[in-house]
């Protein structure tokens, strides 16, 4: 009986995982941000940011750029360079220069990315207005480590809706998506690194144009994104703007968000009537108006700022042709027979779209201050 007892105990043990691949985190280089740029040539150059635990290191941080034909191919080209084997399963950013977002198809050089399942694809996508390396060679005093720093950043400036967050899996979603065209978070280093908006490329992956953080906000309202915290400063028309400063800004930040969308076919081309309704508290009010008594002359000057500045950001995606609000979503959900006309060249059809937006704006609060 006690033979059988130690014959199954070995048994099952025997079946147990072992560590014969163990590897001390020593020798491990734990790429926790990625750099693409291209130089002067064209060359594709790859900047990797690892964390360093050797005892004896004085710095903490490894930084190495190496020139490669691919993604892939610079992983050998890093391990030639440092005294660990490359990991990337854990990056937080990958920092992509404009010089490559310049040519069509780009995208196809992120393939090793979504192939390999050692790699990670919940790492933010961030488009870089200037050299990669400017940014990714940095080391920014009284912060977290650089890529722990930009993840941060980008999270942040996203909660605010002064950015979006793109991440490699929805980056990959947008470029197969035909009823939308890609965005990404952009940054620039100007003596501090800032996010400084949200690139938008066209349906090849080439890059468009940007948006300012304030046409962030409206592009994420159009989208329907209500999450985070908005934050308006308007400049009103109707109001004077003498003073020390322009004494005809008002600022506010909404309690409710409602956006419809009625999408129609009429005329050989598509229709979208948009209809955002907005609760929203006043924090700022540089001009004398008494909104108690008012209200209403308030918020038609608000409504008609909001839209006009609606419109021309939809004019500017439409003259681009791309569409990154995804109107293109509601053209294959409402009308389908006229959508899959098009779907292939989606871009082109939105351009000639009718696109019109319509803001309810209702003033819940006006602040302690009269």
């Amino acid at each position: 009986m006690r033979v059988i007892y130690f014959f199954g105990l070995l048994l099952s043990l025997s079946v147990l995982s072992g560590c014969a691949d163990r590897i001390d985190i020593e020798d491990i280089s734990l790429g926790l941000m990625i750099g693409i740029d291209l130089d002067e040539d064209e060359n594709l150059v790859v900047t990797s940011s690892s964390p360093v635990f050797d005892k004896e290191a004085k710095d903490k941080e490894e930084n190495t750029i190496v020139k490669a034909v691919t993604i892939r191919e610079s992983v050998e080209q890093l391990d030639a360079t440092i005294t660990a084997l490359t990991r990337r399963g854990k990056v937080q950013v990958i920092l992509i220069g404009k010089r490559v977002v310049q040519h069509k198809r780009w995208f196809r050089v992120m393939d090793t990315m979504y192939r390999d399942g050692k790699n990670t694809t919940v790492s933010r996508a961030i488009l870089v207005d200037g050299p990669v390396s400017e940014i990714a060679m940095s080391v920014p005093k009284d912060k977290p480590r650089l890529p722990l720093y930009l993840l941060k950043l980008v999270d942040t400036a996203h909660e605010r809706n002064i950015t979006v967050k793109t991440t490699l899996q929805e980056l990959h979603r947008q470029f197969t998506e035909k009823g939308t065209t890609p965005f990404m978070t952009e940054m620039k280093k100007d003596g501090l690194i800032k996010v400084t908006g949200t690139a938008l490329l066209d349906h090849m992956g080439k890059y468009k144009l940007t948006l300012d953080i304030n046409e962030t906000k409206l592009l994420k309202i159009l989208q329907d994104e209500k999450g985070g915290v908005f934050s308006f400063t308007l400049k009103l028309p109707q109001q004077p703007d003498e003073g020390l400063s322009q004494e005809n800004k008002a600022s506010f930040y909404p309690t409710f968000i409602h956006v419809k969308t009625k999408t129609s076919y009429i005329d050989n081309h598509f229709k979208f009537n948009i209809r955002v309704k907005m609760g929203i508290v006043m924090t700022e009010r540089l001009f004398t108006f008494d909104v108690e008594k008012n209200a209403p002359e308030l918020e038609k000057q608000i409504e008609e700022e909001l839209q006009k500045q609606a419109q021309h950001l939809i004019k500017k995606t439409q003259g681009a042709k791309i569409d990154p609000i995804g109107y293109g979503l509601h053209a294959r959900a409402y009308e389908y027979e006229h959508w899959k006309e098009v779907k292939e060249n989606w871009g082109e059809a939105f351009s000639k779209a009718e696109v019109n937006v319509k803001m309810k704006i209702k003033i819940q609060a006006m602040g302690s201050n009269r």
